[in-house]
């Protein structure tokens, strides 16, 4: 997990450090847009944390669904256990005594 945190981190600065790079290097490079100019060096540190954001619902979501899908496990675990337990009420069955040996 620290090795994923420090790729995260050096990607995150990488991003950041290609903005400021490229606001200063290129500052007159731009793409149109309905809403007029958008300089470069805004669009490219905007992509990635749009892609971060959108991840991150992605892991949010996966996260939510892997809570469901838990607490349906746990509803037929429970549902089991007392199958089981009504299943030994009803047959029990008795465990015959050696007279010489102790009790486990």
């Amino acid at each position: 997990m620290k090795l994923v945190q420090w790729v995260f981190l050096l990607v995150s600065l990488g991003a950041g450090a290609a903005g400021v790079y490229l606001y200063y290097a290129y500052p007159f490079l731009a793409l149109p847009s309905p809403w007029g100019l958008l300089p470069l060096y805004y669009l490219l540190p905007g992509a990635y944390l749009v892609g971060l954001l959108v991840g991150g619902l992605f892991a949010l979501a996966l996260w939510l669904r892997g809570l469901w899908e838990r607490r349906g496990l746990l509803r037929e675990l429970r549902r089991l256990r007392g199958e089981v337990e009504a299943l030994r009420r009803e047959r029990v069955e008795e465990i015959p005594r050696i007279p010489d040996r102790d009790e486990a």
